[in-house]
């Protein structure tokens, strides 16, 4: 056998990445070799090759996309894609919404989401949902659609976007047909899905009833109580389970009876979760075209369960694409997108009816089911300690939401002379957002109201619209392109409310059949803005290159003189490989150096920074109720980005590697400030300081063996660091601040600190003397304290991940394929919310059981435990107060993606008439190495660093077969 096969020099692989979305090949004369051009979209429909860039776009590639059909919504997909971008989930809901940051975070209370442009028009994004867990619009749009995906990071790249540009633009490009034939595609994936990570585990009865008896034994021991002192662990067990109490008679003797004498052991894991889930993905397309016309269809079907009982999300979505060349000078196109999509939510955080909260809050020792194996549903609603039996509400209640959506995208370009064009698009987007809750009269939060109904109804209507004229010429070797622009997008959103209580019947579950009113209520925001810029672009033969922009925004949510603001970038490019001895140099195709700079805007939320705010009744009665205050000072938060990067290409381009600096300046953020009570108001906005992102980026594509008849192996990787810090603070510290209005705890503003930063004690161990607990006294180290309110508070570090990125690799030989991608982030902390409560050395053991970690306490027996001795009610000197006790390390690396595939060819094509056969196998967060070994959560939780008790991130086997015909 002769095989033939070109192979890259390994001491060239120092660092790998992947930057290429789109390849048009272009002859070289000068070597007789075909060069590949790597071809970016940076907005508004504007195409440039790598070589021509002058800012910082990371793309994604339609193949990167395909390999991960697992995810619900493009948001999740870019997840150490994209060398700068940090994604992150606060919980596992199928059809959930990630949260997505571009190069840092850009603002304390503004958008740190960048918006998304689909096929040169901004679309809604983010979680529109108001009374459920989540209403994620982009689970609407079918990632199969998706050609591939651009993420515009710097001001010359970002700035034609104005002033929604300051968190970044991530540009969705759409599948469009090509000439020749009909082709139709059908593609199936379906497999079954489990817990990324294995969580704590929830105590057994007899865990609980030893934690218990121990924590009693503590503290009245500790008293002198005669009914415990000089008794052992059994004997104070046995005293206890008849009944006995301490002196006072202050212990709930009948109710610890009660719980020591209980036959049950109730896993509320099991009752409300299961070890597996299903997903399924149907995708059918349809593509051709010729000279005069192209097309592509597609209908998709996505079912996305959850090991959570009654979590689910579902999807129905199409879409139409067409574009018709009407005559030489006159292109018409139409984009059209429809889908519907249900979620099945549940609660979180510290709601009684959270499947999470219930494996930790409930006693194992309370039963699942009354004999006749009907729901135990305790007295008055409610179990033994005041909570819910969380098994019967999947069952009895639902909090679901609904959500159809209709895109359409008209275009129309003509050329008026040579060179000259104008181009015409109109966007008008749709969305019904129908939420609908219900509770049960039986049991939990709808028991006191004999039956609980919220309904939910928004309504969203956007379009956009916009006009620019493009004109390119050449001058010798002199290239030029000016574009105009003007755009206006308005969206309203109206939404209603209605609750009612006192359900007439329990098998009628619609508002009508509820005879108490609990409240209507409504409201309309909208949300105009226009602009105009100028888009320039000059090179010499493509060696050097120049790129400008200026626009002015003008926006309905500002206050009057502070409406309009202005934003322009500009960027220069130098392709040292162009000129000089590295013309004519085979290895080198490519030495390219480029800076940018600008001013981009952020974008505001949905009428936060209003003249005035009412309310429309008071007490029942008609009444104008002032809620907002005008701050007439309030102005933009504005953001400057300065970029300088290299671009390499080797060996036509074999490989690739980019290294780059980013500093992006954040001014004048807008925060909420307190007022005295004094004043009628609690809080208005200001512009309070200032901030930075900076970092590096590197990121590298390899093809290190070439054979198209057998052997291939490529390897890619991208590396971010982020330094994020606050410049300027006015009015000093502010600790447990309101953040995108959650209130903060164990966190700080601080001048010179990350946004993120965690301020708090910090966690010194257990006293293997006493067991009492231990903090550093002066926050950081050395002298140690048992008493928690001398250890002073300090910055125990922060959320953000410092490095973050991912590395791959794909193998085929033949008719075989392999394909490997891994995410990391290093540098990061998570704060376990919750650990309070969970692990109270004691304290709230009564009512919350907790963790089974909580076992390793301390005893004599036990004097190197993990946890101070348990004493009943008080806990141990506040051991379970916040500290770095409940923090961990973030630090990971996750096989993110995994695809094994054979594809057939020949003699099977032939017989069976298809044009393409593939059978594959993928696997999704399949293996995830945690560098802490405490740390029981998953690291990818989210990006505010907070564990709220959310529903399990999921891991994935699928197997999928995929015809074309």
């Amino acid at each position: 056998m002769n095989v033939k096969f070109k192979v890259l020099s390994a001491g060239v692989l120092f660092f790998m990445g992947q930057n290429i979305i789109a390849q048009s090949v272009k002859k070289d004369t000068a070597t007789s070799t075909k060069t590949i051009e790597e071809v970016v979209v940076v907005g508004f429909g504007q195409k440039k090759t790598v070589k021509e860039l002058t800012g910082s776009v990371g793309t994604m590639t339609a193949k990167a996309i395909e390999d991960n059909p697992v995810s619900a919504s493009v948001d999740k997909m870019l997840q150490g894609r994209v060398a700068g971008v940090q994604t992150g989930v606060s919980n596992g809901q199928p059809g959930g919404f990630a949260s997505v940051r571009v190069r840092g975070i850009s603002s304390i209370n503004g958008v740190k989401d960048p918006i998304y442009v689909i096929d040169g028009v901004r679309v809604k994004s983010g979680d529109l949902s108001s009374n459920s867990t989540t209403g994620n619009i982009l689970a609407s749009l079918n990632p199969n659609d998706i050609e591939n995906i651009s993420v515009l990071k710097d001001a010359v790249s970002t700035a034609m976007y104005g002033a929604d540009a300051g968190s970044g633009v991530i540009i969705i490009t759409t599948k469009s047909g090509k000439k020749g034939k009909a082709k139709f595609s059908l593609n199936f994936t379906q497999g079954i899905t489990s817990d990324a990570v294995k969580r704590e585990r929830g105590l057994t009865a007899d865990e609980y009833k030893k934690l218990l008896t121990y924590s009693v034994m503590n503290r009245y021991q500790g008293a002198n109580d005669p009914g415990f002192v000089g008794k052992s662990y059994q004997e104070v067990y046995d005293f206890l389970k008849a009944g006995g109490s301490d002196v006072k008679g202050d212990l709930k003797k009948t109710d610890i009876a009660n719980v020591l004498n209980s036959p049950y052991n109730t896993n509320w894991k099991d009752a409300t979760q299961k070890n597996e889930a299903y997903q399924t993905n149907v995708d059918f397309s349809l593509s051709g075209g010729n000279d005069k016309l192209s097309y592509f269809s597609s209908i998709n079907y996505f079912d996305q369960q959850s090991t959570v009982k009654g979590a689910n999300f579902k999807r129905l979505a199409a879409s139409s694409r067409v574009s018709y060349q009407a005559t030489d000078r006159l292109k018409i196109s139409t984009d059209f997108q429809m889908s519907y999509g249900k979620t099945n939510t549940l609660s979180e955080g510290g709601a009684t009816a959270n499947p999470i909260l219930a494996q930790y809050f409930n006693r194992p020792t309370d039963p699942l089911r009354n004999p006749d194996g009907s729901w135990y549903l305790g007295q008055s609603g409610r179990l033994s300690n005041g909570k819910f039996n969380v098994a019967a509400l999947q069952d009895l209640n639902y909090t679901r939401n609904e959500t159809a959506r209709v895109f359409a995208n008209l275009q129309a370009e003509y050329k008026i002379i040579k060179g000259l064009t104008y181009k015409f698009v109109f966007a008008p987007e749709f969305i019904n957002l129908l939420e609908n809750a219900y509770y049960s009269p039986l049991h939990g939060d709808g028991y006191a109201y004999k039956g609980r109904k919220t309904d939910i109804s928004s309504r969203y209507f956007s379009f956009n619209v916009q006009n620019m004229l493009t004109y390119n010429f050449k001058a010798g070797v002199n290239n030029f392109n000016f574009t105009a622009l003007q755009e206006a997008y308005r969206t309203q959103k109206d939404m209603v409310i209605a609750r009612g209580s006192t359900v007439g019947s329990p098998f009628l579950e619609t508002m009508d059949n509820f005879i108490q009113p609990l409240g209507v209520g409504g409201r309309k925001v909208i949300d105009s803005r226009w602009g105009y810029g100028l888009i320039g672009h000059w090179d010499y033969d493509r060696i050097i290159m120049v790129d400008g922009s200026y626009r002015r925004d003008v926006l309905s949510n500002f206050t009057p003189g502070k409406k309009a603001g202005n934003f322009w970038s500009a960027g220069v490019a130098l392709d040292v490989a162009r000129f000089g001895f590295l013309k004519n140099d085979p290895t080198v195709s490519m030495l390219k150096l480029r800076a940018s700079y600008g001013k981009v805007g952020n974008q505001v939320k949905a009428n936060p920074y209003a003249l005035y705010s009412y309310t429309g009744n008071y007490n029942a009665l008609a009444a104008g109720d002032l809620r907002g205050v005008y701050n007439p000072n309030l102005t933009w938060e504005t953001i400057n980005p300065f970029n300088v990067g290299v671009d390499f290409g080797f060996l036509n381009n074999r490989i690739t590697f980019t290294a780059e600096y980013y500093n992006k300046k954040s001014k004048d953020l807008i925060y909420e400030l307190p007022l005295q009570v004094s004043q009628g108001m609690t809080s208005y906005n200001a512009n309070i300081g200032d901030m930075v992102n900076k970092g590096f980026e590197f990121s590298v594509n390899a093809e290190i063996l070439k054979n198209p008849h057998g052997l291939n192996w490529g390897v890619n990787a991208n590396l971010s660091t982020l330094s994020n810090k606050i410049t300027k603070l006015y009015g000093g510290d502010v600790v447990n601040p309101t953040i995108d209005g959650i209130a903060m705890s164990g966190m700080i503003l601080r001048q010179g600190e990350s946004i993120n930063s965690y301020y708090m004690r910090k966690w010194a161990g257990v006293d293997p003397r006493n067991g009492d607990p231990l903090w550093y006294l002066n926050g950081k180290d050395g002298e140690t304290t048992n008493n928690y309110n001398l250890a002073k508070e300090e910055i125990q570090g922060n959320a953000l991940s410092k490095v973050t990125g991912g590395f791959g690799t794909n193998l085929s030989y033949k008719n075989i394929s392999l394909d490997a991608f891994f995410t990391y982030g290093f540098g990061g902390k998570i704060l376990d919310k919750w650990m309070g409560n969970v692990v109270s050395d004691g304290a709230g053991v009564y009512d919350t059981p907790g963790y089974a970690s909580q076992m390793d306490f301390w005893t004599p027996e036990n004097p190197n435990a993990a946890n101070p001795m348990p004493i009943y009610s008080l806990g141990n000197k506040r051991g379970y107060g916040l500290s770095t006790r409940r923090m961990f390390k973030a630090d990971y690396i996750r096989l993110s993606n995994l695809k094994i595939a054979y594809t057939f060819k020949g003699d099977v094509l032939e017989k069976t008439g298809l044009t393409s056969l593939q059978i594959y196998l993928l696997g999704n967060n399949i293996w995830t190495y945690k560098f802490d070994k405490n740390l029981k959560l998953d690291p990818e939780i989210n990006l505010a660093g907070n564990y709220d008790l959310g529903l399990p991130i999921q891991k994935a086997f699928m197997l999928g077969v995929n015809f074309g015909f």
